[in-house]
């Protein structure tokens, strides 16, 4: 088992009815029903996209304007917790910025900034950063998440983190 990030996008006047009631986001969420959010998941590899775009692991972090791309910026109810706390999200105004800075980064600034020494050190989940395969897992999940956020920020739509 592990922890694993999904990203979901959804219109603000959803976001509104979870802030309301978050049973409604555990019902959408987890029902067995064919969902019709758009939703990402990025597998293990979010603690590591957090240390390419910030030089430390989640642990270490505080607040960063760009953890939050995974982080978000505030949580619904603690008492609904799924999994790793409770779920977290952006609004649609926090996703078009963080848009902004993530559409600019390469291959390049991902490689320039990718250390696997310093991320065994922080101790950056999970511990698989021995070699160029990691760097790549990243690059696959990092290109993802740039053409969610720039979707997610073309339709207005805030975003909702998971960790399991």
């Amino acid at each position: 088992m592990g922890m694993y990030c999904t990203l979901r996008r959804i219109p603000m006047g959803k976001l509104e009815s979870y802030l309301e009631n978050s049973n409604l986001l555990k019902e959408d969420f987890y029902s067995n029903e064919v969902s019709e959010i758009p939703q990402l998941d990025i597998d293990k590899s979010w603690d590591g996209i957090i240390f390419l775009l910030t030089g430390k692991s989640h642990n270490n972090v505080g607040q960063n304007v760009l953890a939050s791309t995974i982080l978000g910026t505030a949580s619904f109810d603690e008492s609904l917790n799924l999994g790793y706390g409770a779920p977290r999200y952006l609004l649609p105004e926090e996703v078009k910025s963080i848009n902004n800075k993530i559409k600019i980064l390469n291959v390049e600034d991902l490689k320039f900034r990718f250390n696997a020494g310093q991320m065994i050190e922080q101790d950056v989940y999970p511990d698989i950063w021995e070699d160029q395969r990691s760097f790549e897992y990243l690059q696959e999940y990092f290109v993802k998440i740039q053409s969610f956020y720039q979707h997610a920020s073309w339709a207005n739509e805030a975003i909702v983190i998971t960790i399991l």
